[in-house]
């Protein structure tokens, strides 16, 4: 007994004496060696436009990663062919001023006094209405030719104006407003929201024969909103949004013609998100996740989380500029104009953290720690609401799969005619077997990274939602990076989780099963009550393993823009340059997560150890 009371004492003491080491060295890296910089050009998020002009740009779309038009006063048109290096100004033949431009396979513009412009290669249309007032905004559903499409274009006093079939119809009688209305977007050609002067919020869903006033909420009903956005799926709307006065970003999601609409709210629980009081004058985004918001007194800001929270990208060589318009190509390109002729481009999300406003310099790790730690415990929280779900799901496909393999389920198919003697020529399947191998064998050979992809990119093609919006509803529907995130975790690790169990349930002796069926227990009931309780807490080492790796490979989400603990530190390093402090918090996150869980799992193997199994360990 002594002897093993000092073995015992001795071992650990040696345990704990290297782990104190590496502690010792861990805190020595982090408190005297200086902060490392990051080794790659650190380059502008935004990219100052050259364009010598003192007029005022209003309206600004991009028609790829490279190419854009922007309109202003006085009939001023520019296009850019290379991200902004070089721009060419187009006679647009007018001398109005032009505030809106749009593309749906043709570019229009529309601007003061009815002016409506349609590009026609080096020249531009003009297809005016005669009788309009300014003209603010518009918004083109469908475009084949001039003679076939619908477009629709709003502005002072409640006018809205409706082209089809090669004419011009005045909607402004069904409208049921007089205020000006500043923006105008259609989803299809029948639904539409519009916004203006004094809260105003309108909505059609039959083409504009007739519009609807919704009621924005009583704190935003004296301000004007700016702009509309729909975001829509197989043209249907799914989500709008609204900005305007007082740094204002209203919300309202469905899925059917009137479910959107009638319910307005802050996308985020704070009551002013945008952490701004400046007016928002445009949005433009790659989804209703991930969208831009510009504005007076140089605002410029992104959200990658529906509008949650925002990260401020304004120019401080633009300190005082009003920007107007803002489009994106996709979710990395995109122009942003304003006044007296500022442009910018970027091809990078606008990314720019030497000039962030939020940038800011650190003299010891604690100070830059207690800077850090609500940023990286938003994302440890993302991580594990991650992991906690693919857990359980790898688990119960393991479970299933493993008991699909080890099944003794045979049909027996004919492969010809019974021969002379009457026997027959058979081939023998499992169907359940031959099921879970496929899986196992698919997701066990093919990178995580690309199931990743696969997932997230690739069954939004074939209609498959992770947002899960049908079943959850609107207001509760999951964001798609992370329900595409838990399933690519959890069927990836079911599959590893399959052949360990599997390996867990040849290793309990035939005779088990043999008994439980010779007592009047069926074959599920054997496996239920007897086989997987053994199998289960023989094999908890390598499921402990297999769920570590889980944890650690969930730091591939951050690749399809869920904010889990990685994404969040690269945020945290644009945001600071803290390239080596940063990943150290990273790793002492990711290492109290898999420690934390890691001696979970030893404490169940040591409670859960079949007695007079295997060799012993640790008493």
């Amino acid at each position: 007994m002594l002897c093993g009371k000092i073995s015992f004492k001795k071992y650990y003491g040696r345990t704990f004496a290297i782990i104190g080491y590496f502690l010792i060295l861990a805190l020595f890296l982090v408190f005297l060696v200086p902060s490392l910089e990051a080794e790659e050009e650190i380059v502008m998020g935004w990219d100052q436009v050259p364009i010598s002009t003192d007029n005022d740009f209003n309206d600004v779309i991009a028609l790829n990663e490279t190419s854009a038009l922007v309109v202003g006063e006085n009939g001023k048109i520019y296009q850019t062919l290379d991200y902004g290096a070089n721009w060419s100004e187009e006679d647009s033949g007018v001398i109005q001023d032009l505030n809106a431009i749009e593309f749906n396979n043709q570019v229009i513009v529309a601007g003061d006094s009815g002016t409506v412009l349609v590009n026609n290669g080096d020249s531009w249309i003009d297809n005016s209405i005669e009788g309009a007032g300014n003209l603010y905004d518009l918004s083109i559903p469908y475009f084949d030719s001039l003679a076939n499409s619908v477009i629709f274009v709003s502005g002072t006093g409640g006018e809205i104006w409706k082209w089809n079939n090669s004419s011009w119809e005045d909607l402004s009688n069904f409208t049921g407003t007089t205020n000006d209305i500043y923006a105008i977007d259609f989803v299809n050609e029948n639904e539409g929201f519009a916004v203006g002067a004094d809260g105003l919020i309108i909505a059609t869903i039959d083409g504009g024969k007739s519009w609807e006033i919704r009621e924005s909420p009583e704190k935003f009903k004296e301000l004007s909103f700016y702009d509309v956005i729909i975001f829509g799926y197989q043209g249907n709307p799914i989500s709008a949004l609204i900005v305007g006065e007082n740094g204002t970003i209203i919300q309202s999601s469905g899925t059917g013609p009137t479910a959107i609409g009638y319910i307005w709210k802050v996308p985020s629980e704070k009551s002013h998100p945008t952490n701004t009081t400046s007016t928002i004058k445009s949005i433009s985004g790659s989804s209703r996740f991930k969208f831009w918001i510009v504005g007076d007194d140089n605002f410029v800001a992104l959200t990658e989380d529906g509008g949650n929270s925002f990260y401020n990208q304004s120019q401080l060589q633009n300190s005082g500029s009003d920007f107007t318009a803002v489009s994106f190509w996709d979710g990395y390109s995109g122009f942003a104009v304003g006044e007296e002729g500022t442009v910018m481009s970027t091809d990078r999300e606008g990314q720019d953290p030497r000039i962030l406003d939020t940038a800011v310099n650190f003299d010891t790790f604690w100070k830059y720690a207690k800077y850090a730690f609500p940023y990286l415990k938003e994302g440890m929280y993302n991580t594990l609401k991650i992991i906690v779900l693919a857990i359980f799901i790898g688990f119960t496909i393991g479970v299933t799969l493993a008991v699909f393999k080890t099944s003794q389920l045979n049909i027996r198919i004919p492969l010809s005619l019974p021969k002379m003697d009457g026997t027959w020529n058979y081939f023998n399947i499992n169907p359940l077997k031959l099921f879970a191998t496929i899986y196992t064998d698919i997701f066990r050979n093919t990178p995580l990274l690309v199931q990743f992809f696969f997932i997230y990119f690739g069954l939004v093609e074939i209609g498959i939602d992770l947002t899960f919006e049908s079943m959850l509803g609107p207001e509760r529907a999951l964001e798609r990076a992370y329900g595409s995130a838990v399933l690519a975790l959890g069927l990836n690790s079911g599959a590893y989780q399959t052949e360990i169990i599997r390996s867990g349930i040849q290793a309990i002796p035939s005779g088990q099963m043999e008994a439980g069926r010779s007592i009047g227990l069926t074959y599920l009931q054997t496996m239920r009550y007897i086989i997987l309780p053994q199998a289960i807490r023989i094999v908890i080492p390598p499921l402990g393993n297999e769920t570590v790796n889980l944890v650690l490979n969930s730091a591939l989400a951050s690749v399809i823009g869920f904010g889990e603990l990685t994404r969040r530190g690269k945020l945290l390093i644009s945001l600071t340059f803290e390239t080596f402090w940063t990943w150290t918090l990273v790793l002492m996150f990711y290492f109290v997560i898999t420690y934390t869980l890691s001696n979970i799992l030893k404490y169940l193997e040591k409670r859960l150890k079949i007695p007079g199994l295997g060799l012993g360990g640790d008493e």
